[in-house]
């Protein structure tokens, strides 16, 4: 359930696999925040767009219960990184809001679903899809877009918010 609270014309989108490589992601560690020990990070998704590619990471500090979502950017030409966005407290924002650029918000988020598609299967995700529905109707436009992308039911009272 935490997962679901948490296109460029030419973007594409890249999921971390066990084979991904690993090389893509040399020097990013440079953008994580300084201010915590992480027990791992986990590469969630990848998008880029004509000048940057962004990649969303999720941190894992010892003895949080859920990772800490990251999103860091490097220009297609270069290696420097840039820290986007960091949600150190789990607060409820908008990728869209924190990036400024919506269709990199749409495929981060369609990565982060494609994964948690992965992992809990479709039954599952589509249960904890229609819960927090009863609970909460007012949900990211990125993520109703996402969702609707890979076929799931968005249950009629949810509206989109910024």
């Amino acid at each position: 359930m935490e997962i679901i609270k948490s296109i460029l014309l030419a973007s594409q989108i890249l999921i971390a696999q066990g084979d991904f490589n690993s090389t893509r992601l040399i020097g990013l560690e440079a953008c994580y925040p300084n201010w915590g020990i992480y027990e791992t990070s986990k590469l969630i998704s990848q998008a880029w767009n004509e000048e940057k590619e962004y990649f969303l990471i999720y941190l894992y500090l010892p003895n949080w219960e859920y990772p800490h979502p990251l999103v860091i950017s490097r220009p297609l030409k270069g290696r420097e990184c840039t820290q986007e966005w960091f949600n150190h407290m789990g607060d409820d924002v908008s990728l869209y809001r924190a990036l400024n650029e919506c269709q990199i918000a749409r495929q981060l988020t369609l990565g982060m679903y494609e994964k948690e598609l992965q992992t809990s299967g479709r039954e599952s995700l589509q249960n904890q899809i229609d819960e927090l529905a009863k609970i909460n109707p007012n949900w990211r436009e990125e993520n109703i877009w996402a969702l609707k992308q890979l076929g799931f039911s968005i249950p009629p009272n949810v509206k989109a918010v910024d």
